[in-house]
């Protein structure tokens, strides 16, 4: 196996399938990025069972071989990442699955090299070919947003699968993506009028759309293909692949949790002046559960934390109608909550509408109803 390329187009190859790759695995070419050399070109895979993420890679293939390998990730990444820029000059021996990248300036006589035991590309376990059932194609950078302005809502504890995935959505020619914790809930809406196809219940893990929304971000096409298949979707971006096992079970109707009415409203406030208040704020709750208390009255808005430490007290003036309310939240999930109705919009303003003093906040650009969070509140003892 022999091919010739830049170090900066082999590195942005193995930093894109990396983080697919398998941190810890009884299956040790897991631990190892797959790398294919046929007429077509070379593609690289990385891999952990429930995601897959391929990438073709530019080659020289006027002296090339083909065949394939499988090399360790980490040692491949900081090997190649360490590279003088240049040519890399790749030859592997596939009777003793043996790789070695030559590289540096002409005259070195090629004692610049490194070498890397590698392992059998038999032994390399990719996800099954898929057979679609629903095949569409979204803009890249919509998407890209849609997935961004909900993902960090997702949960993290592996017991409950459903809450650690996003739900997508198209009905009525709407995309819809929704994710929660049971403790908050974010929703994005955009409007996809060139498409006829009905989805419901797609679950993705989270974890595959924070790596989707990474590669949309550097990818030059503006589109993006998705195919749906049973247990798995993929999705396309230009040279990448990126195939993902999907979460099975039924989704909680997030319908019946956003509120259809509110009893407090404050109708227009900074973003940007209340998340630093927010944050300042957050500095001296407590360590164990940063939380901060919001207080609405009349038109003012509130904001204070108390600790060991100190405390923080901040007044906000607001456009507020309702009644008057004292509710505590945790730090975090206001400001996660108000990055993402930022970034639906060029103009930093939000509503805040409040359901009681037990009840959620829900926080929604000033001028754009197409994305909403719901925060539930801290009940203190």
């Amino acid at each position: 196996m022999r091919f010739t390329t830049t170090k900066d187009n082999l590195l942005n190859g193995i930093s894109t399938v990396q983080r697919a790759v398998a941190l810890k695995s009884p299956l040790p070419t897991l631990s190892g990025i797959l790398l294919e050399l046929t007429e077509a070109g070379l593609k690289l895979t990385g891999t952990n069972l429930d995601l897959c993420i391929t990438c073709e890679v530019t080659v020289d293939q006027t002296q090339s071989q083909p065949g394939s390998i499988v090399l360790p990730a980490r040692y491949l990444s900081e090997i190649v990442r360490r590279l003088p820029d240049g040519p890399v000059h790749f030859l592997a021996d596939l009777s003793s699955y043996t790789a070695s990248l030559r590289y540096g300036a002409p005259n070195s006589g090629g004692r610049n090299q490194a070498k890397l035991n590698g392992m059998n590309p038999g032994d390399f376990q990719v996800l099954p070919s898929l057979t679609p059932k629903v095949e569409l194609e979204l803009d890249a950078a919509m998407f890209r947003d849609s997935i961004r302005q909900v993902v960090y809502a997702a949960g993290q504890d592996d017991l409950r699968p459903l809450f650690t995935g996003v739900l997508l959505e198209i009905v009525d020619h709407e995309l819809r993506t929704v994710a929660t914790d049971t403790h908050r809930l974010t929703m994005r809406r955009a409007e996809v009028p060139e498409l006829e196809a009905q989805l419901t219940n797609i679950i993705v893990p989270a974890k595959a759309l924070g790596e989707l929304a990474r590669i949309l971000t550097t990818a030059e096409t503006g589109n993006v293909q998705i195919v749906m298949a049973e247990n798995y979707v993929s999705f396309m971006v230009g040279r990448v692949q990126l195939l993902s096992r999907l979460i099975d079970g039924q989704y909680p109707d997030y319908r019946q949790v956003i509120p259809t009415s509110h009893k407090s409203r404050i109708s227009r406030i900074d973003s940007q002046m209340l998340a630093q208040a927010v944050e300042r704020a957050g500095i001296l709750s407590r360590d164990d559960s940063p939380i901060v208390s919001f207080n609405l009255q009349g038109n003012r808005l509130l904001i204070s934390a108390n600790s060991q430490a100190g405390s923080v007290l901040e007044e906000i003036p607001a456009e507020c109608d309702g009644d008057q309310v004292e509710i505590t939240f945790n730090t975090t999930y206001i400001l996660e909550a108000l990055r993402g109705a930022a970034s639906s919009q060029k103009d930093e303003a939000v509503a805040l509408e409040f359901h009681g003093a037990l009840g959620p906040l829900v926080i929604r650009p000033h001028a754009n109803g197409d994305y909403l969070a719901l925060i539930l509140p801290v009940r203190l003892s």
